[in-house]
């Protein structure tokens, strides 16, 4: 009896240290190497037009939103005004959780049958940037808003700031 209570302590510590372990490492953000260009089933992009899809790494034990804020605060470094300016059409960048066939270094089919689409049950979050007129139309987490263009020529104009905007508050 005594065994088997100084194994289950033993296997409870265990995961406790992984658990805490996993918690406590940072989350890592690749750029996966898609060509969208590429992709023969799609009527696009055209040059005013951007894609980037990333994938993100150490999601495990980590909140929903805690990975929201990462992602936020990635794109608020990551992200200028003139590059949305360069790609008024649209500008997409798409964030998934990786897993055993999305990673970092991963490609998608030619001919159609393996594509970034075909994962969006992992996808964490999308962001969407296009010039409308005088305004820049974002869409965050399926919500839509309208900001001056002229408000993106102080500074940066943050994500963060963004999703405030909108309606949207990131958490601390």
């Amino acid at each position: 009896m005594k065994k088997i209570m100084l194994v289950s302590v033993c296997i409870t510590v265990v995961c406790i240290l992984m658990y805490w372990g996993f918690c406590r490492v940072s989350v890592k953000f690749y750029l996966m190497p898609i060509n969208a260009w590429e992709r023969k089933i799609w009527m696009g992009p055209s040059p005013t037009q951007k894609e980037e899809n990333y994938v993100v790494y150490h999601h495990f034990c980590k909140s929903e939103r805690t990975l929201i804020d990462r992602i936020i605060a990635f794109n608020d470094r990551t992200i200028r005004p003139d590059s949305i300016r360069k790609y008024p059409d649209g500008y997409r960048r798409s964030f998934f959780k990786r897993s055993a066939v999305l990673n970092k270094d991963y490609r998608e089919e030619t001919d159609g049958s393996d594509i970034i689409y075909d994962h969006f049950d992992k996808r964490i979050l999308l962001f969407e940037w296009r010039i409308v007129n005088d305004t820049v139309c974002v869409s965050l987490f399926g919500k839509q808003g309208i900001v001056p263009l002229v408000d993106m020529d102080k500074d940066a104009l943050s994500i963060s700031r963004l999703s405030r905007v909108i309606g949207i508050k990131p958490g601390l």
